[in-house]
């Protein structure tokens, strides 16, 4: 589910297969229209079973947003449910990366929610903040318990831009990697030192 609501109570929202959704796809939901004093704006989520599965979640949120003269702000969400927990630890990487608007500022939050409740913030997983305008890129990851049983998992960008037909893009994605993809990066900063040592001797 996609949902958009500006600073002066303008709203949107989109299910995945349901009204509003121009995507055909089973797992992506899109929104393409205008909220508020942002004129345009093409949204797009992705889960299950296009990206990740119920137990290796992958959620991802995309969006170029367009204000107009007045500009102002707009919170986008993604959220899916009925991920798996078992209760164990997993690591949750946020990575959010595009161009923001001259003068504008851009925050992204994850959450996930032993509920398992669309949009719900139980337990808040990352945070990230830009501003100034120009490209911009973060990725963070937190070990955080698992939920005993299903759960969902949301994710939140919220942008400010000044007006003057200003434009931002942004792709913002949550995933659980699987262990193997763990294991090679480790193995990777494993052999950062080794590889330095033996440039040294040679």
């Amino acid at each position: 589910m996609l949902s958009l609501a500006d600073n002066m109570g303008n709203s949107a929202s989109v299910t995945d297969q349901g009204a509003g959704d121009v995507n055909l796809a089973v797992g992506a939901a899109t929104f393409v229209g205008s909220v508020g004093n942002f004129v345009i704006n093409v949204t797009t989520g992705l889960s299950k079973p296009i990206l990740g599965s119920a137990t290796l979640p992958d959620i991802d949120l995309s969006s170029v947003d367009v204000t107009s003269t007045a500009g102002g702000t707009l919170t986008l969400e993604v959220t899916d449910t009925d991920f798996i927990g078992n209760g164990g630890l997993a690591d949750f990487v946020s990575a959010i990366g595009g161009t923001q608007g001259a003068g504008g500022s851009l925050s992204y939050k994850t959450f996930a929610d032993c509920s398992n409740t669309a949009f719900g913030t139980g337990i808040a997983l990352q945070s990230q903040s830009f501003s100034g305008g120009g490209a911009f890129s973060g990725s963070t990851t937190s070990p955080t318990a698992l939920c005993s049983g299903d759960y969902s998992l949301t994710e939140l960008v919220s942008l400010a831009l000044p007006g003057g037909f200003n434009t931002t893009s942004f792709d913002a994605n949550l995933a659980v990697p699987e262990p193997a993809t763990l294991a090679l990066f480790g193995a990777g900063l494993l052999a950062i030192p080794l590889f330095s040592r033996r440039k040294r001797i040679v």
